[in-house]
């Protein structure tokens, strides 16, 4: 409709799809929250993403550099293919806009002058980078969340079949496998079986590769639930496809006992994908973990929370198999 406070735009010196970014400003508690930036129309300095230096390159997790958008854009793509199942009228509607974002992260054609060739996957590598262009890092290129780059993948798989655009869907296909492929080999870790150094192996899980590193945190924080975390969500159907149960029964144990120990877990929403992630291979158990867990974790306040809900969690626990 054109009413967002923080509109996307197009960048024509890349050749993608940026968000315009929001300044937020809740005068202290003592007004409606706004962004208080001026947007598109207010020039140069009315959308802060599009900035020089650090401040506009950390707004949006860095969308106006490019950061991520294979795994913000998923999600959108996720919504539109399930409007476009059930609303076939809206996706009609709308498949111009929709095309843009999937041009964005996953364009095919050499033909087409407004977007590069699938800005994100690497093939040779056999599975995609997260890194953007704001400033070379000294070990190179990085991804941190392959779970998310697998929803966006999907998403597109599923759009495609939707939208009854066969060549869509293959794309979406495609980069699919590979990147599972990719996440199962490099991020997964099952013990004894990875080409890793056997100390790192032992964590069995990677929290961000580079092109000549792999490391043991995330970009907020060392915390071992997060680690483990961030290489499951989101919980959808596909999961079943990503998540190995051999390697989740592996993680259970440490991914469980970290986050019952952190008060973050909780409070930040994270603790029902270890109730989601025992699921896999124990439904009862993980059955029986969700319903133990206080409503506030689905708050959309939280940071994990706003991404997940109640009916999700039950969703995705009830339609595992008994045991495995």
């Amino acid at each position: 409709s054109g009413e967002s406070p923080n509109p996307l735009l197009y960048d024509k010196d890349m050749g993608g799809i940026v968000s315009c970014g929001c300044l937020f400003d809740s005068c202290q508690g003592k007004c409606t929250p706004h962004c208080n930036n001026a947007g598109p129309r207010g020039g140069g300095a009315g959308c802060p993403n599009l900035g020089a230096g650090d401040f506009a390159a950390g707004l949006d997790f860095g969308n106006g550099y490019y950061n991520d958008h294979h795994f913000h854009y998923g999600y959108h793509l996720y919504a539109a293919a399930v409007l476009a199942r059930f609303r076939p009228s809206w996706a009609k509607k709308h498949r111009g806009q929709i095309m843009l974002l999937v041009r964005d992260v996953a364009n095919p054609s050499k033909q087409d002058k407004y977007f590069p060739q699938f800005r994100h996957m690497d093939f040779y590598a056999g599975h995609s980078w997260a890194g953007g262009i704001f400033r070379s890092f000294a070990n190179g290129r990085n991804q941190e969340s392959t779970s998310e780059a697998v929803n966006c993948w999907y998403a597109i798989a599923l759009l495609g079949d939707a939208l009854g655009d066969q060549q869509l869907k293959t794309i979406g296909m495609t980069l699919l496998a590979s990147e599972v492929h990719g996440a199962q080999t490099y991020w997964q870790l099952i013990r004894h079986q990875t080409g890793y150094d056997p100390i790192f192996e032992t964590n069995g899980v990677t929290g961000i590769l580079w092109s000549n590193l792999a490391q043991f945190q995330t970009w907020f924080g060392l915390y071992e639930w997060a680690v483990n975390g961030i290489q499951m969500l989101p919980f959808t159907p596909i999961s079943e496809y990503l998540l190995r149960p051999e390697w989740v029964r592996q993680q259970m144990d440490s991914f469980g006992k970290a986050c019952e120990k952190s008060p973050i877990c909780t409070g930040d929403g994270w603790s029902p994908l270890v109730c989601m992630a025992l699921s896999i291979v124990d439904q009862e158990k993980g059955l029986k973990c969700a319903e133990k867990l206080p409503k506030k974790v689905f708050s959309d306040q939280t940071a994990e929370g706003n991404g997940n809900s109640w009916t999700n969690t039950l969703h995705f626990i009830q339609s595992r198999p008994a045991t495995l």
